[in-house]
């Protein structure tokens, strides 16, 4: 232990106690560092900052505990520390001792807040971050843990400390962590623009565009020149499909403004007039073109554009990427958000379109609901009314004709359906339970022909090829049956009907051409080899 030091009479008096002693000699390099904050008084648990900011926390400048050179007016302007809640009998400490704790913090924090502010400038992806540069070592960040994972938090904390633990976060790319301590900044001070602004960034990395705006939208209602907020909002409308907005917030962003944020803008928009265009005159190449185009410029994130590239691929008879398309672009589909953010006008044609492809892939009481909402937001649109009635339509013929199917029924069955047709004559469903009906009928050849069309529509549709290759069949089309079934096995090999079906037509095509036909394996193996 380092020699105590000669204390002055007014100092003796202050250390009555052996532990003032103690503490009165201390070397301020046993002490621990503490966080670079302004604010002391409320305590936390947190480590000691990453290395960038302090090499080695146990070799600091040394700090002299004599307080006879200190002046006596800065004890009396600084505020007294309060004691923590967690002790039960507080320690009475000398006014030198305060000193050198406080002269002590106040070097560390000084050096510290000068290597923040490098951390964070105004230059960086966020509106108060900059991505600090790695070391030579790569290493996955994503693999990285948070150094406060597993460890108390005390969420009472200084909201700009909440802050700059939220902007380690998201350099580190751990989004979801850094969107907890902006949330809680927001808690502790709602009216600050900038933690507004750090939430949006951390919901745009993690997909929530929506909630990203609102984010934006809070920080530019706080601080209406706020050109960082602009920026982001304008990027976010961009990606969205609202160009116009785009336009103008670039336009209020100032410095963050690129011309080639501009360009991009202007190409969307040219796209998009030239989508509208080709829907007029139904020319849905060029309206499919157009909307990939779109999302090459930035409206990645369009719901319009998506359902504009649905539409087209509705009408070009490709079905199965149509409905995926409209998954894609409404991932996420509230109507509330929708029209606050797109308007009346554009969730309406987003839930027509909606409606149309829950029509086209045999999803009857979607459809029936999407096309009541959205007329019930446009009730003045014909086509959006057209839309509706059809899918009431379909939904009956569909619901009428399974009733006198089961009911063996099969004319009326395949009258219904029919029916059900003539409003949307490139229905999938409707088409393989007429050619089931036609099937029931003895009408192979037009069985053949439904399913036929309902595959051109849908190539994946399972239920249609196997009603063919059962036509093919009894018509004694053994190859084009063997062809069917043989696919059907591919796509599920474990079907023991199809399989037992297979050979089965491979025994009547040995017997009409007097081939020798070969089986390999065994009771559920049997696999037939031409």
């Amino acid at each position: 232990m380092a020699k105590l030091k000669k204390l002055s009479t007014g100092q003796k008096m202050g250390c009555e106690s052996v532990l003032g002693c103690i503490f009165q000699s201390w070397s301020p390099r046993r002490r621990k560092p503490s966080l670079p904050e302004k604010d002391h008084r409320v305590k936390d648990n947190l480590p000691s900052k990453s290395t960038s900011t302090i090499t080695n926390p146990k070799i600091l400048p040394r700090v002299s505990t004599d307080t006879s050179s200190q002046p006596k007016k800065s004890d009396a302007k600084k505020p007294q520390q309060k004691p923590n809640s967690d002790e039960n009998q507080p320690r009475k400490s000398s006014d030198s001792a305060r000193k050198s704790s406080d002269s002590a913090k106040k070097s560390i924090s000084s050096g510290s807040s000068r290597t923040e502010s490098k951390r964070f400038s105004l230059n960086g992806v966020m509106g108060n971050i900059i991505v600090k540069p790695q070391p030579a070592v790569k290493a996955d960040v994503r693999q990285t843990k948070s150094r406060w994972e597993g460890k108390p938090m005390n969420y009472r904390l200084d909201p700009e400390a909440l802050k700059r633990m939220g902007n380690e976060e998201y350099c580190h790319g751990r989004f979801a962590q850094a969107l907890v301590f902006y949330e809680r900044a927001i808690s502790a001070d709602p009216k600050t623009p900038t933690y507004w602004c750090n939430k949006s960034a951390a919901l745009i990395s993690l997909g929530r565009l929506l909630e990203a705006s609102d984010a934006c939208e809070e920080a530019l209602r706080l601080n209406p020149t706020y050109e960082r907020a602009h920026q982001r909002l304008a990027s976010l409308q961009l990606r969205l499909g609202e160009v116009e907005k785009a336009l103008c917030h670039y336009n209020e962003a100032g410095k963050y403004t690129e011309t080639k944020h501009i360009e991009q803008v202007e190409d969307v928009i040219k796209c998009l007039k030239r989508c509208d265009e080709a829907r007029r005159s139904k020319e849905w190449n060029v309206a499919l073109k157009e909307t990939l185009f779109a999302i090459s410029y930035g409206a990645d994130s369009s719901p319009r554009v998506y359902a504009l590239q649905t539409e087209a691929l509705l009408h070009l008879q490709r079905h199965e990427e149509a409905y995926s398309v409209y998954q894609k672009g409404t991932k996420r589909f509230e109507i509330d958000s929708f029209i606050k953010i797109f308007g009346l006008s554009i969730t309406s044609y987003l839930l027509m379109v909606g409606a149309q492809v829950y029509i086209a892939v045999g999803r009857f009481e979607d459809a029936v609901t999407a096309s009541r909402q959205a007329a019930r937001l446009d009730p003045s649109s014909e086509e959006v009314n057209a839309v509706a009635k059809t899918a009431r339509a379909v939904a009956s013929a569909r619901l009428s004709g399974n009733l006198l199917f089961n009911a063996s029924k099969f004319e009326g069955a395949c009258v219904v359906y029919t029916e059900g047709l003539e409003k949307d004559p490139y229905n999938a469903l409707l088409l393989c339970n007429r050619a089931a009906s036609r099937f029931k009928l003895g009408l192979f050849e037009k069985a053949i022909e439904d399913c036929t069309l309902a595959l051109s529509l849908q190539p994946s549709y399972r239920k249609a090829r196997r009603r063919r290759a059962d036509s093919y069949a009894k018509l004694e089309k053994w190859q084009h049956a063997i062809q069917e079934y043989e696919l059907l096995l591919m796509e599920t090999p474990g079907d023991e009907e199809t399989r037992r079906a297979l050979v089965e037509v491979n025994v009547r095509l040995r017997k009409q051409t007097g081939k020798n036909v070969r089986f390999k394996g065994i009771g559920s193996d049997l696999v037939v080899v031409n």
